[in-house]
């Protein structure tokens, strides 16, 4: 029983990093270049890099995902790093400041996809 309870406060401690705006539906991509620009002399600038670079991760793991369970291979190098997933989805959201208000989700996919677009030849 208090195993449980102890998970049970982890998983709502946790679930307090993600600043999400209930309103929105979703973690929008202003809500995501906010966190993955925010200034070192922020006092939440760590909280903030931590969130950015676990929602990119996990949303880029999402993709791999999908992909293998679709029997097609990930476009994304094997040795990029999570600084480097970052720094292209800044980037990305910079370029096309008109886009922000889409899913965060969408916008790390389509800057992954920029980066790395995938060879339809090699993907069977």
């Amino acid at each position: 029983m208090r195993l449980k309870t102890l998970a049970y406060m982890s998983a709502l401690c946790a679930s307090g990093f993600l600043s999400i705006p209930a309103e929105a539906g979703y973690y929008s991509g202003n809500a995501l270049m906010d966190v993955c620009t925010t200034e070192r002399a922020d006092p939440t600038y760590f909280e903030k890099s931590y969130e950015c670079v676990a929602y990119i991760g996990g949303a880029v793991d999402a993709f791999n995902t999908t992909r293998e369970a679709n029997k097609l291979k990930s476009c994304i190098p094997a040795r990029v790093t999570l600084s480097r997933l970052k720094d292209v989805t800044v980037a990305f959201l910079r370029a096309n400041p008109g886009s922000r208000d889409r899913s965060a989700s969408a916008l790390v996919f389509a800057a992954t996809r920029d980066a790395w677009p995938c060879d339809r030849k090699k993907q069977k």
